[in-house]
């Protein structure tokens, strides 16, 4: 979890989120995301093949990625994740960090 949290961190002071973030903010962007999500309200995100957030760097930022906008925009909701490798501690974080473990491998489906 400390390894998750620091990466977080790492992530909202960066420049790349800074910029990320007022991307996500322009109103044709938004639109679009309107668009896409119809009447559903709240776009539902799977994170499929994320590796090892325990090991390593890249798959605790893309995850950080995803929590960060979960906690940002409220038109994004549940946040899946699904690796056929995920660890019992690295299961125990992401529910930790309210984001649903995919027990059947879908295939990216």
């Amino acid at each position: 979890m400390q390894k998750i949290q620091t990466c977080i961190r790492k992530l909202k002071s960066s420049s790349f989120w800074l910029t990320f973030l007022d991307q996500l903010q322009t109103p044709e962007i938004f639109d679009r995301f309107l668009t896409v999500m119809g009447s559903e309200g709240k776009m539902q995100m799977v994170i499929y093949g994320i590796g090892s957030i325990e090991s390593y760097e890249p798959p605790r930022l893309q995850l950080s990625l995803a929590i960060l906008m979960k906690r940002m925009f409220s038109w994004i909701g549940e946040v899946e994740v699904f690796d056929p490798l995920i660890s019992l501690a690295e299961f125990r974080v992401l529910t930790a960090l309210d984001c649903s473990v995919l027990a059947i491998n879908e295939q990216g489906r």
